[in-house]
């Protein structure tokens, strides 16, 4: 079908489609620590571990150890992981250089992507397609897929027959370095015909083209920016970096233009509608009608696409909110008996230190207009002995987007509190129900595949179960508070910039750390939760009722001296607001 021969806007793997504007390719020890550059790494659409060129000799272990430790480097980023040429496999006892490579990329549960190099033939990609099904049969099928280098006169002329005869391949990187040096020729007398010819096999096979790189660093002389503006003129969205300062300058230059996307809008709708053709009323020349308004089309799904899932985004802290925000949670404290100014004792400053913490996780959102609920937080973690005066960035990555039945959009974000050399404070889950982006067509895609089991299970603590566990638990504390008035509320929102509708209607709701400072907490030491659920939103000024409980039937580590409980915030009528499950010690 005629359909299915439009440019990929987003590159697939077995089970998910990621936008994948730049791949950055990794120095060999990149992966084994966080290093200077690494705020501008992540923001990288697919990071690329290399084995081959980028490999320099006796630093192949040196990658692989970085690859085996990059979930805690790079947390949550989709990985892809070039490996060596067949014509430079060296067998041994048990296997080979490969097959090493290919078993240590694919215990990696963030590589989405093998990328195949110098490939000439079906038959060659084959032979590494053999080598992954002995590793582990169900990769291809059930979790990864293949790239391909199309960077060898052959496999430029045998391209079409590969991604026929291969659907496992997901996208094709024009490798413009490898195949002029073959030609021996100016790369840029031929790479427009060269990209053309990637292309159009990528266009006939529904594969993702990702462009040949910048061969220069080339960002104070714009040699960057006009090489991936000439890539994004012939038809690429999508393409390779080798230094982590050209992230920034390709994502926006494979982005759609605002400007555009707001122009496009209002043309798209009363063609949807009565699909018209002919010229533009008065214009002289402008024409409505395919294929113009079809490509306006997909350009408006590209840019949903992208917004809805961009995954990574990082903040840096403003020193404003660390001075102000902790004085607007001591304040609401102090009005119902709490930590009053902040440090009047140790436990009341360490759960003041958790919810600053979390209060900054609520500041990295780049669609705070379309939200409209926070869910809760889970697997709150403040690492032993960090304040949250440290702060200085905050970095969000989207896990999993499931959509309701109401049409809204949860998505569950990883976020991280980092201080100056981007090691982690604190770090949580949170789930937050967004509007929908009408373009979006990939919405509902679930937990991503790399994700542990426990958390890919993940089920709301409803109102239900609350219940049900106080029914089996022992109350320890109950006393009534009010929340806050509307002016700690506007300030609290102010500081943190946080302008979704919700928190500035006639009756705006309580945000999230906010509310949950008027949990009785003061008195618990080495406190972790669990979980932290909105049952419904709390409003300015009103009197609720918060009650703690010892939860009797959950298991704690045996040299654990802590125990479980829950906080429980209800109204006067027993309606359930908000609960909190952690573990502590009194």
């Amino acid at each position: 079908m005629a359909s299915r021969q439009m440019l990929q806007s987003l590159l697939p793997s077995a089970r998910m489609k990621h936008v994948a504007r730049s791949h950055l390719f990794l120095h060999p020890k990149a992966g084994l620590r966080r290093n200077k550059f690494w705020k501008e790494t992540m923001q990288s659409d697919v990071l690329v571990f290399d084995f081959q060129d980028g490999c320099p000799p006796g630093m192949r272990s040196t990658v692989a150890e970085g690859l085996g430790l990059a979930h805690i480097t790079y947390p949550n980023m989709k990985l892809s992981v070039r490996v060596t040429e067949l014509e430079r496999d060296e067998t041994h006892e048990s296997g080979s250089t490969i097959l090493d490579e290919l078993s240590v990329s694919m215990k990696q549960k963030q590589v989405y992507w093998i990328m195949l190099p110098m490939c000439d033939s079906v038959d060659d990609v084959k032979e590494y397609i053999n080598m992954i099904n002995y590793i582990d049969p169900s990769w291809l099928t059930q979790h990864g897929g293949l790239q391909i280098i199309c960077e060898t006169p052959l496999g430029l002329k045998n391209l079409q027959d590969i991604l026929g005869n291969h659907k496992e391949i997901k996208g094709v990187i024009a490798g413009g370095g490898d195949y002029f040096r073959f030609a021996q020729c100016e790369n840029n007398l031929l790479l427009p015909q060269f990209r053309w010819d990637v292309l159009n096999a990528c266009l006939c096979h529904g594969v993702v083209p990702i462009d040949t790189p910048p061969l220069a660093v080339g960002l104070e002389c714009g040699l960057a920016e006009r090489h991936f503006q000439s890539a994004h003129d012939s038809g690429f969205r999508s393409g390779v970096l080798l230094h982590p300062l050209q992230t920034k300058i390709a994502n926006n230059i494979f982005s759609p233009c605002p400007d555009k996307v707001e122009e496009y809008k209002e043309e798209i709708y009363p063609w949807l509608e009565k699909r018209q053709t002919g010229y533009k009323l008065n214009s002289g020349n402008d024409f409505v009608g395919p294929p113009h308004m079809k490509q306006k089309h997909w350009y408006l799904k590209h840019h949903d696409n992208i917004r809805g899932k961009a995954m990574t985004h990082i903040e840096s802290v403003d020193d404003t909110v660390l001075s102000r925000v902790p004085v607007l949670l001591s304040k609401a404290k102090s009005m119902n008996g709490g930590f009053e100014g902040g440090e009047d004792t140790t436990n009341a400053t360490e759960f003041l230190n958790t919810l600053v913490m979390i209060s900054l996780s609520t500041t990295c959102h780049p669609r705070h207009n379309d939200l409209i609920a926070n869910l809760g937080f889970s697997n709150v973690k403040v690492s032993p002995n960090k304040s949250y005066r440290d702060a200085r960035y905050v970095s969000s990555q989207i896990i999993g987007r499931r959509l309701t039945s109401s049409g809204y959009v949860i998505v569950t974000t990883k976020v991280q509190i980092l201080d100056e050399s981007h090691q982690t404070l604190c770090e949580l889950e949170r789930r937050l129900v967004e509007r929908k982006l009408e373009f979006d067509d990939n919405a509902d895609e679930g937990m991503y595949s790399h994700l542990s089991e426990d958390l890919k299970k993940y089920k709301r603590m409803t109102v239900q179960r609350v219940k049900s566990m106080i029914d089996q638990s022992t109350l320890i504390d109950s006393k009534s508070i009010k929340s806050v008035p509307t002016g700690i509320h506007y300030q609290y929102c102010d500081f943190l910039h946080l302008d979704a509708p919700l928190h500035h209607v006639e009756e705006p709701t309580v945000p999230s750390t906010l509310h949950l400072s008027h949990h009785a907490l003061n008195d618990f030491e080495n406190l972790s939760f669990k979980n932290i659920t909105f049952h419904a939103p709390m409003k300015s000024g009103v009197e609720y009722i918060a009650t703690t409980y010892v939860v009797m039937d959950m298991e704690v580590e045996e040299d654990d001296d802590s125990t479980w409980h829950l906080s429980v915030l209800r109204d006067g009528g027993g309606k359930i607001f908000s609960s909190a499950l952690f573990q502590a010690s009194v």
